[in-house]
């Protein structure tokens, strides 16, 4: 097997990758050795990678009518634990960037550069929005560019025209998707849409309707089905959206001498630990327009790595921290989905946690630590350390410690069998709690000069 270690005299960079932080208090005050073990193997290396997945607000500001479960907002003096764990670059492409709306994407991106960390996959509109951040190093340059294909449609980044302003947002990945039926299934589906009419009576908002690129299909409450022989799901990344980011990628190539593409996907087709068919195309075309890596986050829990040209791309790393009920506000919305408009938050935080299946499954607080190796001469080696936001004896409580345990080993296993099912093998160091990868020597598109 191929050495993990680059050439020696070599000029590397070192790349630390964690997934979502969904921060809801402060963090510098954590006494736990796991949590400091977590921290400090970030802060090893040159380059450190996280999601943020709360917005940072410096006053208060109007919550959007929409938000994907809890509207993830906290003060802005969060952001210093931010800096305190390492972070030097952040996406802030996800499906909490619209909570509150253009001001608080505002107010987040604003308390991020006042901090000097650098952020992609939010912007002004969405030329802003796909443009990369530049973290510089003593070993080279790398870019980070990020996208969503989780958001609401009002925190989509737009393009700007010569007569009209872009839409501030999201860089995003949309997707379309078609459900195959068997002849029985489809045959009940055409009679309920014969006798109902179903969603069709509503207004809906125009856009583009990627689903039906692929010919025609039923729709149903929203939903697109073919006939077919059996039972599945196919999605597909959309092609305007796939096309920008395509380029976005390119033009960074140009001028980085690593590129790395940050994913933030919740979905899935047919099972939640696989990613989704759309995620897949998206992220080989970005190693094919010249990526390094693709850092792929959002899902709760973990999934595998494939290697595309000698090139990792991390399918789900889960989350770093996940606080969702410390946030000190919400709106009133909030509390109306529960039908507890005169309750206290923390009834309602108790009634979410009562209802959210993810609280309770062990898998949901599961999570990696990526360390890259960037040399000149190949594609990165790289390792993956279990992590898990699971208290001992406690429960969930959300802070990354690294597991140096048999469940820590059990999750590499785990990563281990379902990168298998993607086509890569990985090699596991049972003692260190380490799984090994090296991508094969693959040609890539040229690097800047």
């Amino acid at each position: 097997m191929p050495s993990n270690e680059p050439a020696r005299g070599a000029p590397t960079v070192t790349i630390g990758a964690v997934g979502d932080l969904y921060i809801g208090k402060p963090l510098r005050g954590e006494t736990d050795p796991g949590f400091a073990a977590a921290v400090r193997a970030l802060r090893e290396c040159d380059v450190r990678f996280a999601n943020l997945e709360v917005q940072l607000l410096s006053h208060p500001t109007v919550a959007a009518a929409q938000a994907p479960g809890a509207w993830a907002g906290a003060p802005a003096a969060l952001a210093g634990d931010v800096a305190w764990l390492g972070v030097n670059v952040a996406s802030t492409a996800n499906n909490h960037a619209g909570d509150y709306g253009v001001d608080g994407l505002r107010q987040t991106e604003a308390t991020l550069r006042d901090l000097g960390i650098p952020h992609a996959g939010t912007g002004a509109d969405l030329e802003q929005a796909l443009r990369p951040a530049v973290v510089d190093t003593p070993g080279g340059r790398v870019a980070v560019l990020a996208v969503s294909s989780s958001h609401l449609d009002h925190a989509r980044a737009g393009r700007s025209r010569d007569d009209t302003p872009g839409r501030p947002g999201v860089a995003p990945l949309r997707f379309g998707t078609r459900y195959r039926v068997d002849a029985e299934a489809y045959a009940a589906l055409e009679r309920i849409l014969e006798r109902l009419p179903a969603g069709h009576h509503r207004e809906h908002p125009l856009t583009r309707a990627y689903d039906d690129e692929r010919g025609p299909a039923l729709s149903l409450l929203g939903a697109r089905f073919v006939r077919g022989k059996d039972f599945g799901v196919e999605s597909w990344a959309a092609p305007d959206d796939a096309a920008d980011i395509e380029a976005a990628v390119r033009a960074a190539r140009r001028d980085a001498d690593w590129v790395l593409l940050s994913m933030h996907t919740h979905e899935y087709d047919a099972r939640p630990d696989m990613p989704p068919d759309f995620a897949v195309e998206m992220a080989r075309r970005a190693i094919d327009a010249g990526a390094d890596a693709v850092i792929g986050h959002g899902a709760h829990g973990v999934r595998g790595v494939e290697l595309h040209r000698g090139r990792p791309i991390f399918h789900g790393i889960g989350a770093f921290v996940f606080q969702p009920y410390l946030f000190p506000t919400q709106p009133a919305d909030f509390f109306d989905a529960y039908a507890m408009r005169d309750r206290p938050l923390a009834d309602v935080y108790q009634a979410r946690r009562d209802n959210a299946g993810f609280y309770r499954r062990r898998s949901a607080w599961e999570a990696l630590f990526i360390r890259l190796t960037c040399g000149r001469d190949g594609p990165p080696a790289f390792t993956l350390q279990p992590l898990t936001l699971w208290a001992e004896g406690e429960g969930p409580d959300g802070l990354p410690r690294l597991a140096r345990n048999g469940q820590g080993l059990k999750l590499l296993e785990k990563v281990r069998d379902l990168s298998r099912e993607l086509g890569t093998d990985l090699r596991l160091d049972a003692a260190q709690h380490l799984l090994h990868g090296h991508g094969a020597a693959v040609p890539a598109q040229p690097r800047r000069l």
